[in-house]
């Protein structure tokens, strides 16, 4: 089993993570809107917000960030912190952290999904602005 390297980070390193986060938000709601390029791409930009997000919330309590891409892992670093938002399965972002990125056409993306996929990377982004910038 590989161990997962963490590192920590200063704490005012939390707002230029949501601040990056943030822009990420506004690309993949611009990409959203045009009928140029991937859609996977709206994907992969959502799934930087919620990993940028919840690393921000572990950076801002002072907690080590783990050096991975895993949303479940690292909302798992989160349990004795802040309880993450569930209203949204964000495992299913975790193939878009990588995979998704090398490879296209095999994922059927419609409306309802970016739309859904947006409203969980907004959600989560705020959630952790309302703990690191209260």
């Amino acid at each position: 089993m590989t161990r997962i390297r963490d590192q920590l980070y200063r704490p005012e390193y939390a707002i230029e993570l949501i601040e990056i986060a943030t822009g990420d938000l506004e690309s993949a709601v611009v990409l959203s809107q045009s009928q140029l390029g991937r859609r996977e791409n709206i994907c992969f930009l959502s799934q930087q917000v919620i990993e940028k997000s919840l690393k921000a919330v572990l950076c801002s309590a002072g907690k080590n960030i783990p050096h991975t891409h895993d949303l479940l892992i690292i909302a798992d670093r989160l349990l004795h912190v802040h309880k993450v938002p569930e209203e949204y399965d964000i495992a299913l972002l975790n193939d878009f952290a990588a995979i998704r990125r090398y490879e296209r056409g095999f994922v059927d993306l419609d409306a309802e999904d970016i739309a859904m996929v947006l409203k969980s990377a907004d959600h989560i982004l705020n959630w952790a602005i309302s703990i690191v910038k209260p």
